[in-house]
Protein backbone atom coordinates (compact mmCIF):
# COMPACT_ATOMS: atom_id res chain seq x y z
CA UNK A 1 0.00 0.00 0.00
CA UNK A 2 1.37 3.42 -0.96
CA UNK A 3 -0.07 5.60 1.82
CA UNK A 4 -1.58 5.58 5.27
CA UNK A 5 -3.38 8.87 5.94
CA UNK A 6 -3.37 9.49 9.70
CA UNK A 7 -6.23 11.62 11.03
CA UNK A 8 -6.71 12.28 14.75
CA UNK A 9 -10.16 13.73 15.38
CA UNK A 10 -12.04 15.31 18.26
CA UNK A 11 -15.56 16.74 18.18
CA UNK A 12 -15.43 17.73 14.51
CA UNK A 13 -17.74 15.18 12.95
CA UNK A 14 -18.94 17.49 10.19
CA UNK A 15 -15.41 18.60 9.27
CA UNK A 16 -14.16 15.00 9.34
CA UNK A 17 -16.89 13.78 7.01
CA UNK A 18 -16.08 16.55 4.51
CA UNK A 19 -12.40 15.63 4.70
CA UNK A 20 -13.06 11.92 4.14
CA UNK A 21 -15.39 12.71 1.23
CA UNK A 22 -12.53 14.62 -0.40
CA UNK A 23 -10.28 11.56 -0.15
CA UNK A 24 -12.83 9.73 -2.34
CA UNK A 25 -11.67 12.05 -5.14
CA UNK A 26 -7.95 11.27 -4.97
CA UNK A 27 -6.24 10.67 -8.30
CA UNK A 28 -4.95 8.57 -9.97
CA UNK A 29 -7.26 5.62 -9.44
CA UNK A 30 -4.40 3.12 -9.07
CA UNK A 31 -2.84 4.93 -6.10
CA UNK A 32 -3.57 2.69 -3.13
CA UNK A 33 -4.08 4.21 0.29
CA UNK A 34 -5.91 3.84 3.56
CA UNK A 35 -7.24 6.35 6.06
CA UNK A 36 -6.53 5.56 9.71
CA UNK A 37 -8.66 7.73 12.01
CA UNK A 38 -8.48 7.75 15.81
CA UNK A 39 -11.38 9.39 17.59
CA UNK A 40 -10.01 11.12 20.69
CA UNK A 41 -13.09 10.61 22.85
CA UNK A 42 -15.48 12.81 20.87
CA UNK A 43 -18.95 13.45 22.22
CA UNK A 44 -20.57 14.53 18.96
CA UNK A 45 -21.29 11.18 17.34
CA UNK A 46 -17.99 10.91 15.47
CA UNK A 47 -17.50 7.22 16.28
CA UNK A 48 -20.99 6.31 15.02
CA UNK A 49 -20.46 8.33 11.84
CA UNK A 50 -17.20 6.52 11.15
CA UNK A 51 -18.84 3.14 11.74
CA UNK A 52 -21.53 3.99 9.16
CA UNK A 53 -19.08 4.99 6.41
CA UNK A 54 -18.46 2.68 3.47
CA UNK A 55 -15.78 4.44 1.40
CA UNK A 56 -15.16 3.19 -2.14
CA UNK A 57 -11.83 4.83 -3.00
CA UNK A 58 -9.86 3.83 0.11
CA UNK A 59 -9.95 1.50 3.06
CA UNK A 60 -10.96 3.07 6.35
CA UNK A 61 -9.89 1.84 9.75
CA UNK A 62 -10.62 3.62 12.98
CA UNK A 63 -10.56 3.31 16.73
CA UNK A 64 -11.84 5.38 19.64
CA UNK A 65 -9.77 6.28 22.69
CA UNK A 66 -10.45 8.21 25.86
CA UNK A 67 -9.65 11.88 25.37
CA UNK A 68 -5.87 12.22 25.66
CA UNK A 69 -4.83 14.60 22.87
CA UNK A 70 -3.71 14.30 19.25
CA UNK A 71 -0.23 12.98 20.11
CA UNK A 72 -1.58 9.76 21.62
CA UNK A 73 -4.15 9.46 18.82
CA UNK A 74 -1.45 9.69 16.15
CA UNK A 75 0.67 7.09 17.93
CA UNK A 76 -2.24 4.66 17.98
CA UNK A 77 -2.91 5.33 14.30
CA UNK A 78 0.74 4.63 13.48
CA UNK A 79 0.49 1.28 15.21
CA UNK A 80 -2.42 0.46 12.89
CA UNK A 81 -0.88 1.91 9.70
CA UNK A 82 0.14 -0.42 6.86
CA UNK A 83 1.32 2.05 4.21
CA UNK A 84 4.95 2.56 3.21
CA UNK A 85 4.37 6.31 3.54
CA UNK A 86 2.42 8.14 6.25
CA UNK A 87 0.61 11.42 5.63
CA UNK A 88 -0.22 13.35 8.79
CA UNK A 89 -3.20 15.62 8.42
CA UNK A 90 -6.14 17.00 10.39
CA UNK A 91 -9.86 16.36 10.55
CA UNK A 92 -10.51 19.88 9.19
CA UNK A 93 -7.94 19.63 6.35
CA UNK A 94 -9.52 18.99 2.93
CA UNK A 95 -7.07 17.50 0.39
CA UNK A 96 -6.81 18.64 -3.19
CA UNK A 97 -7.54 15.73 -5.60
CA UNK A 98 -3.84 15.31 -6.42
CA UNK A 99 -2.49 15.70 -2.87
CA UNK A 100 -1.29 12.13 -2.36
CA UNK A 101 0.11 11.89 -5.88
CA UNK A 102 2.25 15.01 -5.31
CA UNK A 103 3.61 13.60 -2.05
CA UNK A 104 4.30 10.21 -3.61
CA UNK A 105 6.07 11.67 -6.66
CA UNK A 106 8.39 13.69 -4.42
CA UNK A 107 9.32 10.74 -2.23
CA UNK A 108 10.01 8.54 -5.25
CA UNK A 109 12.10 11.17 -7.03
CA UNK A 110 14.35 11.71 -3.99
CA UNK A 111 14.54 8.18 -2.64
CA UNK A 112 15.61 9.34 0.82
CA UNK A 113 13.88 7.51 3.71
CA UNK A 114 14.69 10.47 6.00
CA UNK A 115 12.82 12.92 3.76
CA UNK A 116 9.62 14.59 4.95
CA UNK A 117 7.51 16.22 2.25
CA UNK A 118 5.70 19.30 3.49
CA UNK A 119 2.69 20.41 1.46
CA UNK A 120 0.89 23.73 1.49
CA UNK A 121 -1.98 24.16 3.95
CA UNK A 122 -4.06 27.16 2.96
CA UNK A 123 -7.51 28.64 3.48
CA UNK A 124 -10.32 27.43 1.18
CA UNK A 125 -10.99 29.86 -1.64
CA UNK A 126 -14.74 29.91 -1.03
CA UNK A 127 -14.52 30.44 2.73
CA UNK A 128 -14.38 33.55 4.93
CA UNK A 129 -11.05 35.33 5.28
CA UNK A 130 -10.65 37.62 8.27
CA UNK A 131 -7.73 39.95 8.86
CA UNK A 132 -6.57 37.50 11.53
CA UNK A 133 -6.60 34.56 9.09
CA UNK A 134 -4.74 36.48 6.39
CA UNK A 135 -2.18 37.67 8.95
CA UNK A 136 -1.40 34.42 10.78
CA UNK A 137 -0.63 32.55 7.55
CA UNK A 138 0.80 35.66 5.91
CA UNK A 139 3.29 38.20 7.26
CA UNK A 140 2.60 37.28 10.89
CA UNK A 141 3.38 33.58 10.32
CA UNK A 142 2.10 32.68 13.80
CA UNK A 143 0.32 29.58 12.48
CA UNK A 144 2.31 28.57 9.39
CA UNK A 145 5.37 30.15 7.74
CA UNK A 146 4.43 29.34 4.14
CA UNK A 147 4.40 33.07 3.32
CA UNK A 148 8.20 33.02 3.55
CA UNK A 149 8.88 29.59 2.03
CA UNK A 150 10.33 28.86 -1.39
CA UNK A 151 9.00 25.92 -3.37
CA UNK A 152 11.55 23.07 -3.37
CA UNK A 153 13.58 24.49 -0.48
CA UNK A 154 14.35 22.61 2.75
CA UNK A 155 13.41 23.76 6.24
CA UNK A 156 14.22 22.72 9.79
CA UNK A 157 12.35 20.61 12.32
CA UNK A 158 10.16 23.51 13.46
CA UNK A 159 8.15 23.16 10.26
CA UNK A 160 7.03 19.56 10.58
CA UNK A 161 3.42 20.71 10.25
CA UNK A 162 1.14 17.73 10.86
CA UNK A 163 -1.61 19.41 8.85
CA UNK A 164 0.01 18.22 5.59
CA UNK A 165 3.31 16.36 5.87
CA UNK A 166 4.41 12.88 4.81
CA UNK A 167 7.25 10.63 5.96
CA UNK A 168 8.31 7.03 5.46
CA UNK A 169 6.90 4.73 8.10
CA UNK A 170 10.27 3.05 8.69
CA UNK A 171 11.86 6.44 9.44
CA UNK A 172 9.13 7.27 11.95
CA UNK A 173 9.73 3.96 13.66
CA UNK A 174 13.26 5.08 14.61
CA UNK A 175 11.61 6.95 17.49
CA UNK A 176 9.31 4.87 19.68
CA UNK A 177 5.94 6.48 19.93
CA UNK A 178 6.94 8.74 18.26
CA UNK A 179 4.75 11.62 19.50
CA UNK A 180 5.27 12.63 23.12
CA UNK A 181 1.98 12.18 24.94
CA UNK A 182 2.87 14.77 27.60
CA UNK A 183 1.37 17.32 25.18
CA UNK A 184 -2.39 17.36 25.84
CA UNK A 185 -3.14 19.90 23.10
CA UNK A 186 -2.27 20.40 19.44
CA UNK A 187 0.75 22.66 19.73
CA UNK A 188 4.48 21.88 19.53
CA UNK A 189 3.96 18.11 19.75
CA UNK A 190 4.86 17.93 16.06
CA UNK A 191 7.91 20.20 16.41
CA UNK A 192 9.06 18.06 19.34
CA UNK A 193 9.07 14.85 17.32
CA UNK A 194 10.69 16.77 14.45
CA UNK A 195 13.48 17.83 16.80
CA UNK A 196 14.16 14.21 17.76
CA UNK A 197 13.96 12.98 14.18
CA UNK A 198 16.47 15.66 13.18
CA UNK A 199 19.11 13.65 15.03
CA UNK A 200 18.36 10.80 12.61
CA UNK A 201 18.87 13.04 9.58
CA UNK A 202 15.36 14.45 9.02
CA UNK A 203 15.03 16.68 5.94
CA UNK A 204 11.84 18.67 5.35
CA UNK A 205 11.26 19.56 1.70
CA UNK A 206 8.50 22.02 0.82
CA UNK A 207 6.35 21.23 -2.20
CA UNK A 208 3.86 24.00 -2.78
CA UNK A 209 1.61 22.12 -5.20
CA UNK A 210 0.81 19.42 -2.62
CA UNK A 211 -2.13 21.47 -1.43
CA UNK A 212 -4.76 21.03 1.26
CA UNK A 213 -7.40 23.43 2.55
CA UNK A 214 -7.81 24.33 6.21
CA UNK A 215 -11.46 24.73 7.25
CA UNK A 216 -10.86 26.48 10.57
CA UNK A 217 -12.01 30.13 10.57
CA UNK A 218 -10.40 32.37 13.19
CA UNK A 219 -11.14 35.77 14.60
CA UNK A 220 -8.73 37.67 16.84
CA UNK A 221 -10.28 36.42 20.09
CA UNK A 222 -10.12 32.78 19.02
CA UNK A 223 -6.55 33.02 17.82
CA UNK A 224 -5.41 34.79 21.00
CA UNK A 225 -6.72 31.79 22.95
CA UNK A 226 -4.88 29.50 20.56
CA UNK A 227 -1.68 31.45 21.21
CA UNK A 228 -2.12 31.10 24.97
CA UNK A 229 -2.37 27.33 24.49
CA UNK A 230 0.78 27.39 22.34
CA UNK A 231 2.62 29.22 25.11
CA UNK A 232 1.66 26.55 27.64
CA UNK A 233 2.71 23.77 25.28
CA UNK A 234 5.99 25.61 24.58
CA UNK A 235 6.76 25.42 28.28
CA UNK A 236 6.37 21.63 28.09
CA UNK A 237 8.68 21.52 25.09
CA UNK A 238 11.27 23.57 26.97
CA UNK A 239 11.12 21.20 29.91
CA UNK A 240 11.90 18.29 27.56
CA UNK A 241 14.46 20.22 25.50
CA UNK A 242 16.08 23.06 27.48
CA UNK A 243 18.44 23.79 24.57
CA UNK A 244 15.46 25.29 22.70
CA UNK A 245 14.90 28.07 25.26
CA UNK A 246 16.00 30.91 22.98
CA UNK A 247 13.84 29.75 20.08
CA UNK A 248 10.84 29.41 22.42
CA UNK A 249 11.34 32.91 23.96
CA UNK A 250 12.02 31.33 27.36
CA UNK A 251 15.32 33.20 27.66
CA UNK A 252 13.53 36.45 26.87
CA UNK A 253 10.99 35.84 29.64
CA UNK A 254 13.71 34.93 32.15
CA UNK A 255 15.72 38.02 31.25
CA UNK A 256 12.68 40.27 31.57
CA UNK A 257 11.91 38.90 35.02
CA UNK A 258 15.47 39.67 36.15
CA UNK A 259 15.32 43.13 34.59
CA UNK A 260 12.13 43.95 36.48
CA UNK A 261 13.81 43.09 39.75
CA UNK A 262 16.25 45.91 39.05
CA UNK A 263 13.63 48.51 38.09
CA UNK A 264 13.67 52.01 39.50
CA UNK A 265 11.38 51.84 42.57
CA UNK A 266 9.24 54.70 41.24
CA UNK A 267 8.33 52.60 38.19
CA UNK A 268 7.12 49.63 40.21
CA UNK A 269 3.69 50.98 41.34
CA UNK A 270 2.45 51.89 37.82
CA UNK A 271 3.65 48.55 36.49
CA UNK A 272 1.82 46.76 39.29
CA UNK A 273 -1.35 48.75 38.57
CA UNK A 274 -1.14 47.69 34.94
CA UNK A 275 -0.55 44.07 35.99
CA UNK A 276 -3.59 44.19 38.28
CA UNK A 277 -5.77 45.46 35.40
CA UNK A 278 -4.06 43.51 32.64
CA UNK A 279 -6.99 41.22 31.80
CA UNK A 280 -9.14 44.28 31.13
CA UNK A 281 -6.47 45.85 28.91
CA UNK A 282 -5.99 42.65 26.92
CA UNK A 283 -9.76 42.42 26.40
CA UNK A 284 -9.70 45.97 25.00
CA UNK A 285 -6.96 45.03 22.55
CA UNK A 286 -8.76 41.85 21.48
CA UNK A 287 -12.05 43.72 21.11
CA UNK A 288 -10.34 46.27 18.88
CA UNK A 289 -8.74 43.57 16.70
CA UNK A 290 -12.02 41.65 16.48
CA UNK A 291 -13.86 44.78 15.32
CA UNK A 292 -11.40 45.20 12.45
CA UNK A 293 -11.30 41.49 11.48
CA UNK A 294 -13.93 41.72 8.71
CA UNK A 295 -12.64 45.13 7.55
CA UNK A 296 -8.91 44.28 7.33
CA UNK A 297 -7.86 47.95 7.31
CA UNK A 298 -4.38 49.31 6.51
CA UNK A 299 -2.00 48.96 9.43
CA UNK A 300 -3.80 46.04 11.09
CA UNK A 301 -0.80 43.71 10.70
CA UNK A 302 1.23 46.01 12.94
CA UNK A 303 -1.41 45.60 15.63
CA UNK A 304 -2.10 41.88 15.28
CA UNK A 305 1.55 40.86 15.37
CA UNK A 306 2.30 42.15 18.92
CA UNK A 307 -1.17 41.10 20.10
CA UNK A 308 -0.69 37.46 19.10
CA UNK A 309 2.87 37.47 20.40
CA UNK A 310 1.42 38.70 23.70
CA UNK A 311 -1.01 35.76 23.65
CA UNK A 312 1.88 33.32 23.30
CA UNK A 313 3.80 35.06 26.10
CA UNK A 314 0.63 35.00 28.21
CA UNK A 315 0.57 31.21 28.17
CA UNK A 316 4.35 30.89 28.48
CA UNK A 317 4.64 33.22 31.49
CA UNK A 318 1.73 31.52 33.24
CA UNK A 319 3.39 28.12 32.77
CA UNK A 320 6.92 29.15 33.75
CA UNK A 321 6.59 31.83 36.44
CA UNK A 322 4.81 32.06 39.77
CA UNK A 323 2.26 34.77 40.43
CA UNK A 324 2.53 37.74 40.68
CA UNK A 325 5.78 37.67 38.69
CA UNK A 326 4.04 36.19 35.63
CA UNK A 327 1.56 39.09 35.38
CA UNK A 328 4.22 41.73 35.95
CA UNK A 329 6.40 40.30 33.21
CA UNK A 330 3.45 40.09 30.84
CA UNK A 331 2.38 43.64 31.75
CA UNK A 332 5.84 44.90 30.85
CA UNK A 333 5.61 43.22 27.43
CA UNK A 334 2.15 44.74 26.97
CA UNK A 335 3.39 48.24 27.82
CA UNK A 336 6.38 47.80 25.53
CA UNK A 337 4.40 46.92 22.41
CA UNK A 338 0.64 47.46 22.48
CA UNK A 339 0.39 51.26 23.01
CA UNK A 340 2.75 51.92 20.08
CA UNK A 341 0.83 49.39 17.97
CA UNK A 342 -2.45 51.14 18.82
CA UNK A 343 -1.00 54.55 17.92
CA UNK A 344 0.21 53.21 14.58
CA UNK A 345 -3.17 51.65 13.86
CA UNK A 346 -4.90 54.90 14.80
CA UNK A 347 -2.75 56.76 12.30
CA UNK A 348 -3.45 54.28 9.49
CA UNK A 349 -7.21 54.12 9.95
CA UNK A 350 -7.45 57.91 10.25
CA UNK A 351 -5.56 58.30 6.97
CA UNK A 352 -7.84 55.73 5.31
CA UNK A 353 -11.03 57.17 6.81
CA UNK A 354 -11.95 53.87 8.47
CA UNK A 355 -14.25 54.16 11.52
CA UNK A 356 -13.57 52.25 14.69
CA UNK A 357 -14.03 51.94 18.46
CA UNK A 358 -12.44 55.27 19.39
CA UNK A 359 -12.67 54.68 23.15
CA UNK A 360 -10.62 51.47 23.03
CA UNK A 361 -8.02 53.06 20.77
CA UNK A 362 -7.71 56.11 23.00
CA UNK A 363 -7.39 53.96 26.10
CA UNK A 364 -4.67 51.77 24.61
CA UNK A 365 -2.62 54.71 23.37
CA UNK A 366 -2.72 56.22 26.88
CA UNK A 367 -0.79 53.33 28.53
CA UNK A 368 2.61 54.76 29.50
CA UNK A 369 5.88 53.00 28.68
CA UNK A 370 8.09 51.84 31.52
CA UNK A 371 11.65 53.10 31.25
CA UNK A 372 14.70 51.29 32.46
CA UNK A 373 13.90 47.82 31.07
CA UNK A 374 17.00 46.82 29.11
CA UNK A 375 16.64 44.60 26.06
CA UNK A 376 17.42 40.94 26.45
CA UNK A 377 20.77 39.41 25.51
Amino acid sequence: MDFSVVVPTYNRRRDLLRTLAAYERQEPADLEFEVVAVDDGSGDGTAAALADLRPRRFSLRFETQDNAGPAKARNRALEMARGDLVLFTGDDIEPAPDLLRRHLETHRSHGDPALAVLGLTTWPEDGPLTATMRHIDGPGAQQFSYHYFEDGAEYDFRHLYTSNVSLTRRFLELEAGPFATVFPAAAFEDAEVGHRLAYHGLRILYRRDATAFHHHPYDAAGFYRRQERCGRMAALLFQRNPELKKWLAVREVEWRRLALLGMDPQDVPPLQRLADQLDSWIRRAIRLATFYDPIDPPGIDGFLSPLFRLGYLDGLCAALLPEPAARRVLASFFAESMPDAARSLEHHIAAAGVPGPVADLAALTSVPPFPGIPPGP
